[in-house]
């Protein structure tokens, strides 16, 4: 033998060197694979997970109209605070026509209804001053509205009426309770 050459250790055939080489090739090849697989997988949802962040940003641009910030989650909450707020200060024509009708009445009757954002005009007819005395009490305990008389014509029969009606501010405690 050459002096340059390496030996096999003693004990074991040259064959069963050959034999564990090709055994530790194949685990490195079978290694390598698994892990160029685990790369792609790993790219794939990296670039999966990257186009569902710039969508939601997308959609956070549109619904917040512009630069969503740092917070756009909190922000959208916010706006859906003042949201809720400028809508609990508008008439609701359904709720309005129910207190108007479960306050009113057999001599009673609404001739008109107009409305705008957070205010309205109510007129109607009363058979009589008492008719109209006991609805104006009626809508004077109403939670959700507030009605002040703009025209009456107690002195006439049938008596003609216009009322203003508000939303009543529900953050402010109800009038009368005085304590």
């Amino acid at each position: 033998m050459t002096e340059n050459a390496i030996s096999p250790p003693p004990g074991l055939p040259e064959t069963e060197h050959h034999r564990y080489a090709r055994i530790l090739l194949g685990i490195t090849i079978a290694g390598a694979l698994f892990l160029a697989g685990q790369a792609v997988r790993w790219w794939q949802e990296h670039r999966q997970a990257a186009r569902m962040e710039n969508a939601v940003h997308q959609v956070y641009q549109r619904a917040l109209a512009g630069d969503p910030g740092s917070s756009p989650y909190g922000r959208l909450q916010f706006e859906l605070g003042k949201l809720k707020a400028q809508s609990s200060q508008r008439l609701d024509m359904v709720e309005l026509l129910a207190a108007l009708s479960r306050r009113a009445p057999e001599g009673v009757r609404i001739t008109s209804v107009s409305m705008a954002t957070a205010s309205g005009v109510v007129t109607g007819v009363a058979a009589t001053a008492g008719d109209y005395q006991r609805y104006q009490a009626a809508l004077a305990a109403e939670a959700v509205f507030t009605f002040s008389v703009s025209k009456a014509d107690t002195l006439a029969q049938p008596v003609r009426f216009e009322l203003n009606v508000k939303v009543r501010d529900r953050a402010a405690p109800p009038k009368g309770d005085d304590q």
